[in-house]
């Protein structure tokens, strides 16, 4: 099994504690009753020279209760995103009213992602038939997933799944934590 580094998105292998590039802590998530905890492990000790690093904090978030089993969503986390606000930060898009979301970096989109190399109307997540699907809509830096070695390119309307990782341009990875398709 692997991991991705939320600081510069490397693959290292589960026994890694630390980044084999950067450093940087493994993150792992921690669930009780109300909350998912994020946390990061210890960082490898700052290369000589180099100023000491503040503490990691814990982050926290609630989670919501059950979604009504008629209801038709999904549910991502973001794992790798220039934005620090949203790391390990969970978005519910409801499709029982719409079957297709926009995703981008416009405000306009219903998924909007703050990432310059995201463009503005970047691909769209379509509920097709009891399925969802990725669907990259001409954007500049591309829409990926992951295929359990590598980020794919899509260059086609493509099925997602529970934990699926999503790349959208260079810098956000998304992972389906969560569907449901009435």
């Amino acid at each position: 099994m692997t991991w991705f580094c939320t600081k510069c998105g490397s693959q290292n292998e589960d026994s890694e504690d630390v980044c084999i590039v950067c450093g940087s802590g493994k993150i792992s998530v921690v669930e009780t009753g109300a909350e998912v905890r994020l946390q990061e492990s210890q960082q490898a000790p700052p290369p000589q020279g180099s100023a000491p690093q503040p503490p990691v904090q814990e982050k926290s978030q609630k989670v919501e209760s059950p979604p009504p089993e008629n209801e038709s969503f999904l549910e991502i986390q973001f794992v790798q995103t220039p934005v620090e606000g949203l790391m390990g930060k969970k978005v519910r898009v409801n499709f029982s009213v719409f079957p297709a979301v926009s995703v981008g970096r416009s405000p306009e989109n219903v998924l909007q992602i703050p990432d310059g190399s995201v463009s503005r109307m970047h691909a769209k997540i379509v509920l097709d038939g009891g399925s969802y699907y990725l669907e990259d809509v001409g954007s500049s830096n591309g829409s990926f997933l992951y295929d359990g070695v590598k980020f794919v390119e899509i260059k086609e309307k493509t099925k997602i799944a529970e934990k699926s990782l999503i790349k959208f341009g260079e810098g956000t990875i998304i992972k389906v934590t969560s569907l449901n398709a009435v």
